[in-house]
């Protein structure tokens, strides 16, 4: 993580980059120990805990960038405040430097004029008197005045003027080249410290830890969350089982059930078999005992006594059949839904 030196940042309740390095260990310790919620208690925002320790981390990092921008800042003014000096100095250089050059211009105008020489002794003699008048609490003496001729008393501002502002030139310089030397030492300075590439070196290992503490903390989520699911299957397994075990208990009773139906319908159609052998055997006895009264009584009473051998046949069948309709009701069932039970309706 790079973060720009124009960065806007926030600052937060944090004293130093000790502290935030203190607190950036304290939470890898916090990490390696499973201590994993020491940060916060509520949490008011509905935020994980995972961004919170992350949101924590964010605020620690931009302390630490924060203080040492803080600081390129105050040493950028200072820099810059040589800097303006620097410039002001050179504008007073100029202007006096401007304004002796004119008053050499006004000097050679009157050295002609008056025909000085600019070594000769007036000369030297006027610039004893501008240096007089410069520095001296009393100025010129009205004696000394007075015995100056008519070129010097002209002359005298121009050349005071000249002296004071060579002295003010120089004296400029002198600062300037201070100046220059401090703005050269600072910037020096500054490439040596690095300020700014620490505190963004101290804030990435804040992430780092943060960011290591989050993955432990998402894996711990993670393995909680697999283990969830693994009690959630095996719970489903279970029921599956129990189910499937019921299932099973249910089509054993109904093959149970099936089984004795089944049993019970043959036992019904061999009962029926034999009462109906044994109704038609009697039915032929009765038969061939009416017939053999028959014989003996007339042809119209005989008639009438004839026992039908296909009527007895149909009481006989449909009493069967009753009573198979009785049992399947009795148990609950039709006799549709028993599996291979059809009864054969020729018996």
């Amino acid at each position: 993580m790079r973060i720009q030196k124009n960065t806007d940042v926030q600052i937060n309740p944090f004293q130093n980059q000790d502290n935030v390095r203190t607190a950036a260990g304290a939470g890898k310790t916090a990490h390696k120990s499973g201590n994993l919620s020491s940060v916060s208690g509520a949490n008011l925002k509905g935020e994980s805990l995972v961004q919170q320790r992350q949101g924590l981390a964010r605020k620690q990092a931009l302390k630490v960038v924060s203080d040492a921008f803080g600081g390129e800042k105050k040493l950028d003014a200072q820099m810059q405040g040589i800097k303006d000096e620097i410039k002001r100095l050179q504008d007073v250089i100029n202007e006096k430097t401007a304004d002796t050059i004119e008053n050499d211009a006004r000097l050679k105008e009157l050295q002609e004029q008056y025909g000085i020489d600019s070594d000769g002794e007036e000369s030297k003699e006027l610039s004893k008197l501008a240096f007089k008048a410069n520095h001296s609490k009393e100025g010129l003496s009205d004696e000394e005045k007075s015995q100056m001729s008519e070129y010097q008393q002209q002359a005298l501002y121009y050349v005071a003027k000249n002296q004071q502002n060579a002295l003010d030139i120089d004296q400029a310089k002198a600062q300037q080249a201070g100046n220059v030397q401090g703005y050269a030492d600072m910037k020096r300075e500054r490439a040596k410290s690095q300020d700014m590439l620490k505190a963004q070196d101290a804030a990435e290992e804040i992430m780092d830890a943060a960011n290591g503490e989050a993955i432990a903390l998402l894996t711990q989520e993670a393995v909680e969350h697999v283990d969830e699911e693994q009690k959630e299957r095996e719970e489903e397994a279970k029921e599956a089982a129990e189910k499937k075990k019921e299932e099973k208990k249910e089509e054993a009773k109904k093959l149970e059930k099936e089984a004795m139906q089944q049993e019970m319908i043959e036992n019904i159609k061999q009962h029926a078999a034999e009462t109906q052998r044994t109704s038609a055997d009697t039915k032929r006895a009765v038969a061939r005992r009416e017939r053999a009264e028959a014989e003996s009584m007339g042809a119209e009473d005989a008639q009438k006594t004839i026992i039908s051998e296909g009527t007895s046949m149909e009481d006989t069948q449909n009493a069967v059949n009753s009573e198979i309709t009785n049992i399947l009701n009795k148990l609950s069932l039709l006799s549709s839904d028993v599996k291979g039970s059809t009864v054969d309706s020729q018996i």
